[in-house]
């Protein structure tokens, strides 16, 4: 317990108290790196956010002179993917299909493709959001990110499918 001369609970000091479930800052790094040199290659200007089970942020990218907006929908598909615990594109259909009413969905709720939810096993560990092409660039973007953290490329893989025959 901490005492009055040091306030900092010991446990947290030690770093023995983590609010991680799994997803580290090294991963979501990795992750984002991989969706630049994707970016790049594709010479796309994306910004890659991902975030943690609660939505908040835990690593952040931009490119140079991405759309300034890009900035804060990526953040809110990271954060719709971790919530929703589905792919992004996967509410507009919800919403769009009467399945839910439009008036449920959260202020930053996103609805259309590039934010995915992180899921290993059974866990959900948190969102990414890619955002600052179409939706083709964002999915292709968020698929590298996904594969360069060990996430599962299914969704990516059937909506960038979707997209090429649509």
């Amino acid at each position: 317990m901490a005492n009055s001369k040091d306030p900092v609970p010991p446990v947290w000091r030690e770093g023995a108290l983590s609010y991680s479930t799994g997803l580290t800052y090294d991963t979501a790094k990795k992750m984002i790196e991989a969706a630049m040199v994707e970016a790049k290659k594709q010479g796309l200007l994306m910004v890659i956010a991902v975030a943690d089970a609660g939505g908040n942020l835990v690593a952040f990218g931009r490119m140079d002179n991405t759309m300034l907006a890009s900035i804060h929908i990526a953040m809110d598909k990271a954060f719709t993917a971790a919530y929703g615990k589905l792919p992004t594109q996967a509410w507009r259909d919800i919403v769009q299909g009467g399945i839910l009413p439009a008036l449920f969905i959260h202020e930053r709720w996103i609805a259309f493709p590039g934010g995915f939810p992180l899921i290993k096993g059974k866990q959900l560990l948190g969102g990414l959001g890619c955002s600052g092409a179409t939706a083709h660039g964002d999915t292709s973007v968020a698929r590298a990110a996904l594969a360069a953290g060990g996430f599962n490329t299914e969704d990516t893989d059937a909506i960038l499918k979707q997209l090429s025959e649509g």
